[in-house]
């Protein structure tokens, strides 16, 4: 709910005045600022001649401010309001605000301060080339990041790589041509922090060819102060409780689990990420997305995106691999959309894939019509993404899902969640294992104390011993775990999320984790 600021003039001193929000106690602090501010500009605009206003007049207006904020919070908040003001940092009970026009640029002409009558303030900051916005400052315990930018598009969209004491928690391109909300999940003790945006793929041609980024806010949310729920809801597929929910604390092992555990932990195995050639490339839609009517080439039945249209951003960075596999949530139609072997046509701004499957985004993660893989598991369910990712790392955590893995002993036969399989046994074993089949790490193990393992495999190994993995389809490699392919990867470097945690490459062998200290499951619910 938008908070209406009124000012009033009493014996020519301005007095700011602000009508309480019923939203939050951040809305209304942030209405006090703006009246502070929009006085403040009002005395300087209207003096004749341009001047400074007395002291006195200043002090007055000052006063009158820290009155709004003490009203509103009920504290003494001098040094907050004095910040606010500063265009520094707003803290609250709440949130920290940090606006753009206070973030110290690097290099220093890269970036400048424009008037937006749309942004906080009615100012925001612009980044015209690659450079890093940076801002150190003390912080509450946090969860997350939001930051609210826009793009300048031009041949697609800018990147934005956000980093949090020098460590990337994310990257994503900004496609969204107005002021749009991008959500970065983070674990911050509480402590002095700095928070880097940078803008790393500039191209201008002409004033009106020209890809910039342009930051408004960076909100911190802080950690809740009471114990979460026990439970939350999933953010897609939530009807998946495969996927979701934990394995039991003592699940049904499978009768021919000890061979499939010599097999996967055989000492030329290989336990790779799949970063970038196969990894999958995620689209989270928006309703200015743009859509298109999806051609399939393969001979395979009706269109399994039937009358849908398939929403896809400009300048998407697929994977350079034979498979080429984009998944696509859309809240705004309600589905999950997967493609196999897909392409773009930039003559004709067309896209085309083999093929692909579609089914309802709150459903059980498994394709209605048609399929992205080869289980007919949807292609978005199981991927590693790279904002929880990050948070794991941050956090010392596994993810909070199942993960998907291809395997070269995956067989023909095939239990739920998949509905068919595509394995053909590619490593030719005595006794090739089903897909669909799910597998778990001792969870006795203390991952920590492994010598030598990286905060990836740390991540990885956690995520195995509370959810597991499930083979999902059938590859060139023992097990090979699908992550999301992030907007900076290339075939040189697979993204700065995955390298500063330890993935150096594409198809980086994890080695550190014990993986003769798997056990495959019958019944991961102990039923």
């Amino acid at each position: 709910m938008s908070t209406p600021v009124v000012l009033k003039e009493v014996a020519s001193t301005p007095v700011v005045s602000v009508a309480r929000s019923t939203a939050s106690p951040a809305a209304s602090v942030n209405a006090a600022v703006s009246a502070t501010r929009a006085a403040l500009e009002s005395l300087l605009n209207n003096a004749k001649p341009p001047t400074l206003p007395p002291p006195q007049l200043l002090l007055s207006l000052l006063q009158g401010a820290r009155k709004e904020f003490e009203s509103l919070l009920g504290t003494s908040t001098a040094s907050a309001a004095t910040a606010a003001v500063a265009g520094t940092a707003t803290s609250g009970t709440t949130t920290v605000v940090i606006e753009g026009e206070s973030l110290t640029v690097s290099p220093a002409k890269a970036g400048s301060i424009y008037s937006d009558a749309t942004a906080s303030g009615r100012k925001a900051l612009l980044l015209s080339t690659n450079s890093t916005a940076t801002k150190t400052l003390s912080l509450p315990s946090a969860t997350g990041l939001v930051i609210r930018a826009r793009g300048d598009q031009y041949n697609g969209a800018p990147i934005m790589t956000v980093s949090v004491d020098a460590v990337v928690v994310a990257t994503t391109q900004v496609s969204a041509t107005s002021w749009t909300d991008y959500s970065i999940p983070v674990s911050l003790s509480a402590g002095t922090h700095t928070i880097s945006v940078a803008f790393t793929n500039d191209l201008r041609q002409s004033a009106a060819k020209d890809r910039n980024l342009r930051i408004d806010t960076i909100t911190v949310l802080p950690a809740p102060t009471s114990t979460p729920p026990a439970t939350q809801t999933p953010p897609y597929f939530q009807a998946a409780d495969w996927l979701w929910k934990p394995i039991v604390a003592n699940p049904v092992i499978a009768a021919n689990s000890a061979a499939w555990v010599q097999y996967l932990s055989a000492v030329n195995a290989q336990h790779v990420a799949d970063l970038y050639q196969y990894g999958v490339t995620l689209v989270t839609a928006t309703a200015t997305t743009p859509r298109y009517d999806v051609t399939f080439t393969k001979p395979w039945g009706s269109d399994p995106m039937a009358s849908y249209t398939v929403a896809i951003p400009p300048g998407l960075n697929l994977p350079a691999g034979s498979d080429r596999q984009v998944a696509i949530l859309d809240p705004v139609t309600g589905r999950a959309f997967g493609l196999w072997q897909a392409s773009y046509d930039n003559t004709t701004d067309t896209w085309s894939a083999s093929w692909g499957g579609m089914t309802d985004l709150s459903g059980n993660g498994v394709d209605q019509s048609g399929s992205a893989t080869g289980t007919n598991i949807a292609r978005y369910a199981g991927v590693i993404t790279a904002s929880e990712f990050s948070a794991a790392v941050s956090a010392n955590t596994g993810i909070n899902h199942a993960l998907f893995i291809s395997s070269d002993i995956a067989g023909a036969l095939f239990t739920g969640p998949a509905t068919k399989s595509d394995g053909t046994n590619i490593a030719g074993v005595a006794t090739p294992i089903p897909e669909g089949t799910r597998i778990q790490l001792d969870p006795s193990i203390n991952v920590d104390a492994i010598p030598g393992i990286s905060d990836a495999e740390k991540v990885i190994a956690k995520t195995l011993q509370t959810y597991g993995a499930y083979v999902g389809d059938q590859g060139g490699a023992r097990m090979a775990f699908v992550f999301e392919v992030t907007p900076d990867a290339s075939p040189t470097n697979p993204g700065a999320v995955w390298t500063g945690a330890g993935l150096s490459w594409d198809y980086y062998d994890m080695a550190a984790i014990p993986w003769s200290q798997l056990r495959v499951l019958a019944n991961w619910d102990g039923s």
